[in-house]
């Protein structure tokens, strides 16, 4: 399957190269149009709207799933050094 974005046909599914590990593909789910995420052994979607840029909508659903790992991530540590500290 094949999608016009910009003046550039984009092949469904797609990666970006500057996300290499990752797998996006624009999908028909649940009443409505997603776009899907695979990688690092999990998968994430999100709505996608019709006048969505597909890069641009990849990209963004990914930046927020690193936002949230790195949260995850920092709360952890932090957990961590602070039962250290009352050891």
């Amino acid at each position: 399957m094949f999608f016009k974005s910009s003046d550039v046909h984009i092949s469904n599914p797609f990666k970006l190269y500057w996300k290499k590990n990752w797998t996006f593909q624009i999908v028909h789910m649940e009443g409505g149009i997603h776009i899907e995420a695979k990688g690092l052994g999990i998968s994430i979607k999100a709505p996608f709207k019709p006048n969505d840029n597909p890069m641009i909508a990849a990209d963004s659903l990914i930046l927020r799933e690193e936002k949230n790992r790195r949260s995850l991530y920092n709360s952890w540590k932090l957990k961590r050094s602070n039962q250290k500290l009352h050891m």
